[in-house]
């Protein structure tokens, strides 16, 4: 039984004025904090009940409080809620984000290309994320909207990193996103801290009631006034919480014989009380179903327990009626009445109770959905890695090793992380060599796009000797393609060491494959200095590349020998290579090639002193572009932009387009985003003169070249900030770097 809303008026005042700042332009987020039980759902629900009186919809997105929900599980129920009205699959076709918007939700938005053979990386998340943005506001100009993610606590950090992107791209939107979350379990702490310094954001500490609205609230439950004494007591014993507060006014409510209520009071006890007063079945049935999550098929604790579905049917109704559980309008599917309920129901089963009950709904899920679970993937991983102490725990890895898989491909990477890392814990012992290669293999790569490089090279480098004692060279490759060099010359050495250990087993039978490890050795050696390495290698890879004709080899081989012939007594060969990587971009499905080509001929043409060359390359790179639609191609694009206008003397024209690459790219991290930009401020300062940001990012702001230990490796690195010294009159400084 819903009550009305008590002592929560100051509150709801201020997110009704989030909500008139939304509808005027000015887009909200709004951070609603507490405990468990606080009342933050029901603040939640009188503000869309306000919203809905103005014509603004609003919709639900809820993360499960329990492992098992697919990636970005609340967004897919925002989504859900929205198109029931509106036609979401037309608007992303019309603006091109269909194919984006399926990796998050693939029931809505179909028609999307196979993934199962896709690699995943940074950019493929940030294009979801630029969907979801643009999807919201395409919505918003149309008509307002407001989303309440409930239960933020519980989601999954990519589910979390979206709402910070969509936050952070917040212009003009019609749109307040209220976000429940309780203050006690904070599991993405790091992302929420982020996510509450956002412009937008707001932020609400919800604590208990007073008195006085305790009272009211007792009363609102009761139907009767409260008397002063019992008030005080419940405010005592509940310290204001409206959810322990209806518990105990249900206490209240039932005390016939004048009894006191309890000097001390807790809610699994609470519950226990209330469970006492069903049927065995009834709770036998909600001890099952706890185990399953808080919304739940009827199907699923029916087939645990062995019962047809009608007679789970009665036996919810039953504990409706009490109170524990509710029937949404949808046949065959309820939820517990709060969470908490579900929390102090589970809580109260004994370990080997847990445990057998996991290894039902296990065995539930696959009779129910057989081989294609879909989104039931992720509770089927749930379910094995706890009953896989029974027994079978190659079964279990399996199942848990699918769900990495699946949370992979659709650029949830730090659950992807954590699902391999859960399959190698529960298969340890049990699971062969090239099991746990391929665990490594699906480990690595998902550790190194969550930005734990650490973490991805160091189980590359353990699949890389499994795959070897294997006698595999395809997958000691693998490992040491995972990730691209970095700058950082520590994990850069182990990248080489990586690519080292590849060519020493590759043979002439895995020539395209040899090749395209040349290709990123000649690359990573190119980041740690050694130009001599980076030289032999990129020929041996180019050779290789053009015999065995495979595309893929010879465009990483061609990049790999540009980054080599960087110098201008290579300009020739450059030129050359250019020419080469557009013939093959003109192939199928190439653009990714062809921009590399144009950009490549921009730069011979740049040397050259040739402009107009440049510009009209510049135009193809556009369409190349426009094509791929990342921002790793906007980023290329808006440099040679600069570069151009820089060249032109159009200063102001070139730091503008240089602000904007910069800012296109710096959410991918691209290692080498920081050098260009300082790069670009030191050239255009020779000419327009310093300021604190070229200092800055030459290391040169808050000291004097004494106090500073400067990179001696590579000329440029090392005399950089010797000529800014010079330029700004640092003479001295200047003269002791040389």
């Amino acid at each position: 039984m819903q009550t009305g809303l008590v002592g929560r008026e100051p509150e709801l005042a201020m997110l009704r004025g989030c909500l008139e700042a939304a509808l005027e332009g000015h887009p909200r987020m709004v951070a609603c904090l507490g405990e468990p039980g606080i009342g933050k759902t029901r603040l939640a629900e009188e503000l869309l009940t306000s919203a809905a009186a103005q014509g603004v919809l609003g919709v639900w997105g809820v993360a499960v409080d329990a492992e098992g929900a697919p990636p970005y599980w609340p967004w897919r129920q925002v989504l859900r809620a929205v198109g029931n009205g509106i036609d979401l699959a037309a608007i992303a076709a019309e603006h091109r984000l269909t194919a984006d918007l399926a990796n998050l939700a693939p029931d809505i938005f179909a028609g999307s290309a196979d993934l199962a053979d896709a690699e995943s990386s940074m950019e493929d998340r940030f294009r979801l994320f630029d969907a979801v943005t643009m999807l919201l506001r395409h919505l918003t100009h149309r008509d307002p909207l407001a989303i309440v993610l409930d239960d933020a606590h519980s989601a999954d950090q990519a589910s979390l990193l979206l709402l910070q992107h969509v936050a952070r791209s917040a212009r003009a939107e019609r749109l307040l996103v209220v976000v429940n979350s309780r203050d006690t379990e904070q599991t993405n702490g790091a992302v929420f801290a982020e996510l509450l310094r956002e412009p937008v954001t707001r932020h609400i500490r919800l604590g208990g009631l007073a008195a006085p609205a305790v009272g009211q609230h007792l009363a609102s439950v009761i139907g009767h006034e409260v008397g002063d004494a019992d008030v005080a007591h419940v405010h005592e014993l509940t310290g204001g919480n409206p959810f322990f507060v209806s518990e105990l006014a249900k206490a209240l409510a039932d005390r016939s014989d004048g009894t006191a209520l309890p000097i001390t009071w807790n809610l699994r006890e609470a519950v226990g009380a209330r469970l006492s007063r069903l049927s065995a079945d009834s709770v036998a049935l909600l001890r099952a179903a706890s185990i399953v999550g808080r919304e739940f098929s009827a199907a699923v604790p029916a087939a645990m327990l062995g019962l047809p579905v009608l007679r789970c049917l009665a036996l919810l109704d039953e504990a409706a009626s009490a109170g524990l559980v509710e029937v949404p309008s949808l046949t065959g599917q309820h939820r517990f009445a709060h969470a908490l309920l579900r929390d102090a129901i589970e809580a109260g089963l004994g370990t080997p109770e847990r445990v057998h009950l996991h290894r039902l709904a296990a065995g539930a899920l696959e009779q129910l959905y057989g081989d294609q679970p879909g989104p039931h993937l992720f509770d089927l991983a749930r379910h094995w890695a706890v009953a896989a102490v029974q027994g079978d725990k190659v079964r279990a890895t399996v199942w848990i090793e699918r769900a990495g898989n699946e949370a992979m491909r659709r650029h949830a990477y730090e659950e992807s992380a954590q699902l391999f890392r859960l399959a190698l814990d529960v298969g340890t012992n049990d699971i062969d060599q090239a099991d746990r290669c391929r665990l490594l293999l699906g480990l690595g790569p998902a550790l190194y796009l969550s930005c734990d490089l650490p973490g991805g090279l160091e189980a590359c480098v353990e699949a890389a000797a499994l795959a070897a004692d294997m006698g595999r060279p395809d997958l000691v490759a693998q490992a040491a393609l995972v990730t691209e060099p970095t700058f950082q010359p520590e994990s850069d050495l182990v990248i080489r060491q990586l690519c080292e250990q590849a060519i020493a087993v590759l043979d002439a039978s895995h020539a395209p494959l040899r090749a395209v490890v040349l290709a990123r050795l000649a690359e990573v050696c190119m980041y740690l200095g050694d130009d001599e390495t980076a030289r032999v290698a990129s020929e041996e890879s180019l050779t290789l590349a053009e015999q065995c004709g495979e595309q893929a080899a010879l465009v990483a081989a061609l990049k790999a020998r540009q980054e080599v012939c960087s110098g201008p007594d290579t300009l020739e060969e450059r030129a050359d290579l250019a020419e080469r990587m557009l013939a093959v971009g003109r192939g199928p499905a190439s653009p990714n090639a062809a921009l590399s080509g144009h950009l490549a001929r921009i730069d011979a043409a740049l040397e050259r002193g040739h402009l107009s060359v440049v510009a009209r390359e510049i135009e193809a790179a556009a369409r190349c572009a426009q094509e791929i639609q990342g921002r790793s191609a906007h980023w290329l694009l808006l440099r040679s932009q600069s570069v151009l206008a820089q060249a032109q003397a159009r200063f102001d024209d070139a730091r503008r387009l240089a602000e904007e690459a910069f800012s296109t790219i710096a959410p991918l991290g691209h290692p080498t985003a920081p050098v260009v930009w300082a790069g670009f401020l030191s050239t255009t300062a020779h000419h327009v003169g310093h300021d604190a940001e070229s200092l800055a990012s030459n290391g040169l702001a808050n000291a004097t070249a004494d106090e500073l230990d400067f990179p001696t490796a590579g000329v440029i690195r090392a005399l950089a900030p010797a000529v800014v010294l010079a330029e700004t009159g640092r003479i001295r400084e200047a003269s002791a770097i040389y």
